[in-house]
């Protein structure tokens, strides 16, 4: 009957999907133990004979494989449920401020100005912590990855702002950029996994497609459990 074969047809794709599922971890794993064994020696040499341009390369271009590869294993996990959150009272002060630092000398060097504000004031050390209970690693995630396309996508002499806006019972992260935006009809595809605005061999942007559907299941699965604790 058809009932019949709709449900053999949906074991199928269940079947096919846990089997690309098991491919990419594994490609994902096997790829990770090589390119940390390479990045080791790459770094402790770099130390030895700083400002080598080929070495710097080699290392920048190894990074940005290994962080590929990281972000295809969380998806992964966050695909099939099997990414936990680990929730604790932190301060949202020194993870913005160490997200801000990852870009800081990277948008100097573009002359773009980078700022960082808790609710509309420039970050300064000694403010009152603002303390929310959060998964630490995935905050960082969300804010490493739209900062990385803030500063993909703005053009020199622009702006980046990492904004954070407190009202409980929540702590709002954003990021504001001077870039030149999405076209309307290509912002549904924005979070799709491996997706491109601008999908052409001779695009002008490098990009994976995988941060922003990372960012979009991230967020989603923080949903109703990250909450501010206490802002004075």
């Amino acid at each position: 009957t058809q009932t019949e074969e709709l449900e053999r047809d949906k074991i199928a794709l269940e079947a096919l999907d846990q089997q690309k599922t098991h491919f990419f971890q594994t490609v994902s794993h096997e790829l990770r133990t090589p390119l940390t064994l390479i990045l080791t020696p790459l770094e402790r040499t770099l130390k030895d004979h700083p400002g080598h341009e080929e070495l710097e390369t080699a290392s920048s271009n190894a990074r940005r494989l290994l962080r590929l590869v990281n972000q295809l294993l969380d998806f992964q996990k966050l695909s099939a449920n099997r990414y936990e959150l680990s929730l604790q009272a932190r301060n949202l002060i020194p993870i913005m401020s160490r997200c801000a630092d990852y870009f800081r000398s990277a948008a100097s060097g573009r002359d773009i100005e980078f700022i960082v504000t808790i609710d509309g004031k420039p970050i300064t050390h000694d403010m009152v912590p603002i303390v929310a209970l959060v998964d630490v690693d995935a905050v960082e995630k969300v804010a490493m990855n739209y900062l990385s396309n803030a500063l993909k996508y703005t053009p020199q002499e622009g702006h980046i702002e990492l904004s954070l806006r407190t009202q409980r019972p929540f702590a709002t992260l954003s990021v504001i950029d001077t870039g030149p935006g999405i076209a309307r009809d290509q912002q549904g595809h924005l979070f799709e996994i491996f997706s491109q605005v601008d999908g052409s061999t001779t695009r002008e942007f490098e990009g994976t497609g995988i941060g922003l559907a990372l960012v979009k299941e991230l967020t989603e699965g923080m949903k109703g459990q990250v909450g501010l604790i206490s802002d004075t």
